[in-house]
Order: structure tokens, then sequence, then C-alpha cells
């Protein structure tokens, strides 16, 4: 199963263009696909639902898309319907499996005034591959000072610690004063095993960073199958100097029962899509 976590930059490229297709091309024949930063109806993306889009150019895979960025977009018209429409930046799931339910989680944010700052996302979905249940996370950190991506850690650590405690989408008895609340289908799991994906906006050397792996017990597959490259950089941008590099910020991690089932990783430095590079884990369940 290779599992791939790209941020995309709404499909700008290093040379300014914005290519869904070339995003989408870098990514096509993953199993589950974890992308970042997905715009819908922003002027600087033309104005597209790139959720929707990105679904058409990849129409084999189950997508799911949330964002807690979500602003009025909407278009009144002069004769005074209103076309509603809502401005968000967020995170898409994809899986060559069904998705059997998903939920997205509020990241905490700080107002820091003279920056601009916004709300990131971590979406959760369930995926059942056949031979297991797995919890899959697409995380989006903060880009601005690790005192907000440490609150946004210890929210998701909470979070993910109780998730399989809580029961799926929905648990327990599915009738309820004679009515069918199951929509006639069995009760999606949570299960404990589970995959994080994300741009962390931190690399293996900082406290976040150092503080996720100890509070959730996530393992990084870098450092389970690579460690000699677990610091190679993900991220690049344009300066005064030439290309800077961001670091390591880009990453995947498993669950403790699913260490062993990591098989290899790789960091695809071919693609030039986006400001990161893809980064990819095989893993081989039994």
């Amino acid at each position: 199963m290779k599992v791939i976590s790209y941020n995309i930059q709404y499909g700008r490229g290093q040379d300014g263009v914005i290519d869904l297709v070339r995003s989408c091309n870098a990514i096509r024949g993953a199993d589950i696909i974890c992308l970042q930063e997905v715009d819908q109806h922003w002027q600087r993306s033309g104005d597209l639902d790139q959720a929707a889009e990105i679904s058409g150019l990849l129409p084999s895979y189950y997508a799911v898309y949330g964002s807690s960025f979500d602003v009025d977009a909407s278009a009144p018209a002069a004769h005074g319907a209103i076309t509603n429409r809502r401005r968000r930046h967020g995170n898409m799931i994809l899986s060559r499996w069904p998705i059997l339910s998903m939920r997205t989680l509020n990241l905490p944010k700080q107002d820091y005034a003279e920056k601009f700052n916004m709300h990131m996302t971590c979406i959760e979905a369930v995926i059942d591959t056949g031979s297991a249940a797995l919890r899959i996370y697409n995380y989006h950190g903060g880009y601005l000072e690790a005192a907000e991506r440490l609150m946004q850690v210890e929210y998701f650590a909470d979070v993910f610690a109780r998730s399989p405690g809580e029961g799926g989408a929905w648990s327990g008895e599915s009738n309820i004063g004679g009515d069918d609340w199951s929509n006639r289908r069995p009760a999606p799991p949570l299960p404990a095993s589970a995959i994080f994906c994300g741009d962390f906006n931190a690399r293996p050397d900082s406290e976040e960073y150092r503080f996720m792996i100890e509070s959730t017990g996530l393992e990084d597959c870098w450092a389970l199958v690579d460690p000699a490259n677990r610091m190679t950089s993900t991220g690049y941008r344009e300066s005064a100097d030439g290309i800077e590099d961001y670091g390591k910020i880009d990453h995947i991690m498993v669950t403790p029962d699913l260490s062993a089932a990591v098989q290899r990783v790789a960091i695809d430095h071919a693609a030039n899509g986006s400001d990161h590079k893809p980064v990819e884990a095989v893993l081989r369940l039994a």
C-alpha cells in the first residue's frame, strides 16, 4: 500500500504557474493520498472548486475534503437571487477504497495582529482496505510560530488518544423510537491503527515534532526505515539568494502496530508542482 502526502500549494509550482494536472500526475497511482492547501473559490486560483477539479482528474478515487478556514464567497445577482459559495482552504484525502467516515478537526489558532494567520485543519478518515481498518489523519500545522504549533499538537494528541474509545461516526443501537438511524449500514469503526500524514511546518529537531512523537506514540516512517535521510528537505522556495529549503517539514507517521509494515519511504524530488515535494511510504499489510 502506497501512501502519499503532498502540500500542493493550490497547484502553484516553482515556476509560479497553477497547474492541477501537474499536481495530480505526481500522485497518480498511490493507494491513499493526503493533500494540503486545496482551494475552493479563491481569486488567486481562478475561483475554482479545486477539490471537485482534483476528483475529476482522479476519477477512480473516493475523496473527502475538509476546511477549518471557511468564509463568505457568495455572489448576489441583480434580481436578488444569491449564489451561495464559501471560500475555503483545506485538506483532501483520496483513497482507492471507500472512505467509511470523515470528520474535520479545527486546530487552535492565535491572533498575531501584524501577520496573516488562518484556521488550520486536520481531517480524519476511516478506510477499510479489506485487510485492515485504518484511521488516516491529514494534518496541516501553522506556519508562523512554534508556540501555535505546540497548541495544535496538544489538541491533536488529545483527540487522537480518545478517539477509539468514542466509537465511530455513529455507534450503539441504531433504532431510535422505531426509526433506523443506520441507513441499513453497519456502524463504521474507529480503529486504533492509524497513519498520520501532513505538512507539519516543523522539522524532526523541533520541540513540536518531539512533542507529537512523545504524546501520541506515533513513529516516523523515516526513522523506522531510512534514518540517515530523516532530515532531507521536503520544502523549497525562491529567495534573493536563490533556492532556500524549509527542511524536512512533511511527515508520515504510523502507530506502533504498523511499524513493522513500513517497507520503504521516498521523497519525489522531481515533482515541481508546488513549493513542497511529495513524500511517500509503502506499507505491507497482512
